[in-house]
Formats: structure tokens, C-alpha cells, sequence
């Protein structure tokens, strides 16, 4: 129930981000209406859509720059699962065949490489899951006289693939699209919303609603930008806010090579 209710929450997490930035910038709009701040004549208001506009835009190109990279990363744990398989597959058969203390040593890391990548990996953050997949290649290079020359090539060709695909990850946590585009953008946001504070609107709730509106348009595209941006944020359990990448494909495969 504990689990359901912290996923539960993980999906409403945009949502409750944006409460108290509605609230206060409708807070702001009331206050500066009943303090005669209205500095900026009504005659004005017609310039706010097209301005409005150009920052939806921009928004939407800095959006659609960061999902291209998150489409790529819903595809590395399904890359991840299919070169675990392809060990798992051959240190298996050769165990089977062979009795091999390297195979079955090889068998063990392939179980240990799920819970070390969810936990060292991503929220620990350390490199212990690097040495794991050094000490693969040390088992394989052991197999060389057990098994045929394709399979020890396929074999280090799908060691070579995790350590490739962990670092593709550790990029996309650590590049940012355009950061100083994006910050200077989330200041204009502010500077929009603050002036639009200061506009004269002939019935004042109409003006607190507009403004509303626009902060929650303008801030939830803010806060989806920011959190797509690194889609491999997970806790110690493996769910975080519902814009991660799934890892449930990681999970099938360690309950499958467990049973």
C-alpha cells in the first residue's frame, strides 16, 4: 500500500508542483489590485497575447528538443535487458554443458546487475557497477577454451554494449539542453508574470484568473522541460515521478533468470 500510494503521488507530481505557484502568482494579482499598483494602462493588454505567444513557442522548441532524447532513453533498458539476456542465455548453456565455474560465476554478476544498477548506479551513484562489468569480461576471456569463438565474441560484444549504455546514461544525466537558453527563459516567465501583475484589467477576478491560467500554462511546461531532461531519476525502489523511463522490462528479466 506504501508503494502504491508514493506511485500514486508520483504521477500528480507536476500537478502538485504547480499548486503554489498558481497561488501566489493569484496572491500577487489580488494584492496589487487592492494596493492601486495598477500601473500599466488597460490600452496595453493587447500586446500580452503575441508576447505570451512567443514564449509558448520558444517553450515548445526547448520541449521538443528534450523529448528527442528521451525517446532514445526509453529504448536503453530494453538494449540493457536484451545483452543481460545474451550472457545469461550463453553462461547457462555452458554451465550446463561444462559444469564451468567461470559460467556460473558469469550467471551470478548477470543476477547481481538489475539490484546494483538501481541502487549503486542511480541513486548511490558510485562506479561499482563499471567493475562488475570488468569482472564479466574476465570470466568470458576464462570461457575461451569451453565454448566456440562466435559465442566468446558475441559474449564480449554484449559485455562492451552494457558498459557503452551506462555511459550513454551518466551523458544524458549530466548534459542539459541549452541551459542558458533555458534559464533566461524561466526569467522572462517570471518577468511576464510580473508585469501582468501590474496591468489595469477593468474586472479585477477576471484579471487574477487570467493570470492563473498563464502560470500554470507557462511553469507546468517549465517543470515538464526540467524533469524530462534527466529521465533516469529514480529512488531506492525504482519509481520516482511518473516522466522516468520505465525499468519494468529489467525487473521481468531478473524475475525470470531468478525462477
Amino acid at each position: 500500500m506504501i508503494l502504491l500510494s508514493k506511485i500514486q503521488k508520483s504521477k500528480y507530481h507536476l500537478l502538485l508542483s504547480l499548486i503554489p505557484i498558481v497561488i501566489i502568482a493569484a496572491g500577487m494579482k489580488t494584492m496589487v489590485h487592492y494596493a492601486s499598483w495598477e500601473i500599466i494602462p488597460k490600452e496595453l493588454t493587447s500586446f500580452f497575447p503575441s508576447i505570451l505567444t512567443g514564449i509558448i513557442f520558444i517553450l515548445g522548441f526547448l520541449l521538443a528538443g528534450v523529448v528527442s532524447d528521451y525517446k532514445e532513453s526509453e529504448k536503453i533498458p530494453n538494449d540493457i535487458a536484451t545483452s543481460l539476456y545474451a550472457i545469461w542465455r550463453e553462461a547457462k548453456s555452458t554451465f550446463k554443458n561444462f559444469n564451468s565455474p567461470e559460467a556460473a560465476s558469469l550467471m551470478e554478476k548477470v543476477k547481481q546487475f538489475v539490484p546494483m544498477l538501481k541502487i549503486n548506479f542511480f541513486v548511490k551513484k558510485d562506479r561499482e557497477i563499471y567493475k562488475l562489468i570488468d569482472s564479466m569480461h574476465e570470466d568470458i576471456v576464462q570461457l575461451e577454451k569451453q565454448i566456440a569463438p562466435p559465442s566468446i565474441a558475441r559474449l564480449k560484444n554484449e559485455q562492451v554494449n552494457l558498459h557503452k549504455l551506462l555511459s550513454r546514461i551518466q551523458v544524458i544525466k549530466k548534459t542539459d539542453f541549452i541551459p542558458s537558453v533555458f534559464v533566461s527563459l524561466k526569467a522572462i516567465c517570471v518577468i511576464f508574470l510580473a508585469v501582468y501583475c501590474l496591468l489595469m484589467v477593468e474586472t479585477w477576478w477576471v484579471g487574477v484568473l487570467l493570470i492563473s491560467i498563464f502560470a500554470f500554462v507557462i511553469f507546468s511546461i517549465v517543470f515538464l522541460i526540467a524533469d524530462m531532461e534527466d529521465p533516469f531519476e529514480y529512488d531506492a525502489s525504482g519509481h520516482n515521478r511518473s516522466d522516468e523511463v520505465s525499468l519494468s522490462i529489467l525487473d521481468q528479466l531478473k524475475e525470470d533468470i531468478e525462477k
